[in-house]
């Protein structure tokens, strides 16, 4: 059901629209870059060339700061410290993080009110999308608000894109009715110099438009779903054009970027593509550097990699909330996987996530109890798809769910079915379903997996 204001909106002549969007991005920028911004971002700006040694004794330092704010204020802690017999001493460095126990989704939205400071009035409430099923309200202060803010703005800057340069975004935004097909198909945000495009009206009819906009907007950056981009970029290969602009950076992030997918965007514009992860629950940041590793920002949060044995390199991101005094979480279970190189084995701190696997529930198991991720490899060698969703309906069966470039593609269906059982296992029936297009989320966002045997949240 749509809000007053969206009832408002939509129901407004396009011209209003653009006034609308720029009104509520400029209420934004005050929220987002005003007051102690300034400080922030050059906090982040210098924590880019810290050494290990400065990094440790920062967060050792900062840790030790939140443990005792959560003793002495949050109720959840306050008991589980008690339980232990845990005192803020009994956390003097990252290792002695480990005693205490890893939190998880259902734990916390069990107990919402036990995590909120009383203290203090929230700065603003992060209300997350649900994609899991289970949706959370979040209390944050401002400094951990200004900081994600400011963590986006140095990784755009680092990688050549200028705060307040033109950008353009394709994302989840519903910025006009979808069974209204009718131009424009994006709305301007003067407020940040931002052409916001819609993902759900690009299609071979209206690419054209896009094409021609985008060419007058002349974006330095485009910035969104990897999918939404991928999808784009597709268009392009389709008409056989080319973009009249080269953007200097593209940044993806909601999404797992596939490989597949930085391949064509890289091909079509002529730049690198830059992705970043981080969670509506402010604990990670952790943005692609000029050779691709993902770096850890050390000033939001701690991240550890719960794997099987402290040698192993994959496993599930835990991360600590180091500056959101509003509603800390310690060892916070971010039910996405990860690939990591380490900086000290023996304490298990982390240099850089080398890949990132998405959600736990993305993967494909085998009869066998292996888990296989990242199989976006399957599409390499198999021409005409624009895009692709693999669905695991059961242990021993799959839906290759498959959109065509066009209607003169013609896929190698059997090619791809063997791809998918090579890496998984032989008992594997793979059906191929021909679609045309793939249902994203509510929140606009595609998966390219979807595990149908986890549905717990």
């Amino acid at each position: 059901m749509k809000s007053p204001s969206e009832k408002v909106y939509f129901a407004s002549p396009v011209w209003l629209q653009n006034i609308l969007v720029s009104i509520y991005g400029y209420k934004l920028y005050r929220k987002r870059y005003t007051g102690i911004f300034n400080t922030i971002i050059q906090s982040v700006r210098d924590s880019r060339s810290w050494n290990k040694d400065q990094i440790n004794a920062y967060q050792n330092e900062q840790l030790f700061s939140m443990v005792k704010h959560c003793r002495a204020n949050i109720p959840y802690y306050q008991k589980l410290f008690a339980d232990y017999g845990y005192h803020e001493n009994s956390f003097t460095d990252l290792n002695s993080l480990k005693r205490l126990p890893i939190l998880d989704k259902q734990t916390l939205q069990s107990n919402i009110p036990l995590f909120r400071y009383s203290g203090k009035k929230a700065y603003m409430i992060q209300n997350t999308s649900g994609s899991t099923g289970t949706p959370l309200s979040l209390d944050l202060d401002e400094y951990t608000y200004k900081l994600a803010m400011a963590l986006v703005v140095e990784h755009e800057e680092y990688h050549g894109v200028p705060f307040g340069t033109r950008r353009a975004t394709f994302a989840g935004r519903m910025i006009q009715n979808s069974d209204d097909l009718n131009p424009p198909y994006a709305r301007m945000n003067s407020a940040e110099n931002q052409l916001i495009f819609s993902s759900y009206h690009l299609n071979a009819d209206t690419f054209n438009w896009y094409y021609n906009r985008l060419n007058k907007f002349s974006p330095l950056e485009i910035i969104g779903y990897p999918s939404a981009i991928a999808d784009l970029a597709t268009h392009y290969q389709i008409a056989k054009v080319k973009p009249l602009f080269r953007p200097r950076a593209i940044i993806t992030n909601s999404e797992t970027l596939l490989s597949w997918q930085r391949q064509i965007i890289e091909e079509v514009f002529k730049c690198k593509v830059f992705d970043y992860y981080g969670t509506a629950e402010y604990l990670i940041f952790a943005g692609q550097d000029k050779e691709g590793k993902y770096r850890l920002n050390p000033l939001i949060g701690i991240t550890e990699l719960n794997s099987g044995q402290s040698s192993d390199k994959q496993g599930r991101l835990i991360a600590t909330s180091l500056t959101n005094y509003q509603m800390p979480l310690l060892r916070y279970d971010l039910r996405d996987t990860a690939n990591a190189t380490y900086d000290d084995a023996e304490n298990s701190s982390i240099s850089y996530l080398e890949e990132i696997f998405g959600r736990v529930d993305d993967y494909i198991e085998t009869p066998d109890g292996r888990k296989i991720g990242r199989i976006d490899h399957i599409f390499k060698g198999v021409f005409g798809i624009k895009e692709a969703q693999v669905v695991q309906d059961s242990l021993n069966k799959c839906t290759i769910n498959i959109v065509p470039r066009d209607s003169l593609s013609s896929v190698d269906t059997d090619q791809l079915k063997r791809n998918l059982i090579s890496r998984t296992c032989s008992e594997m029936q793979v059906v191929i379903q021909e679609k045309a297009n793939i249902t994203r989320g509510a929140n606009g966002k595609f998966k390219s997996v979807v595990n149908r045997l986890n549905t717990k949240p």
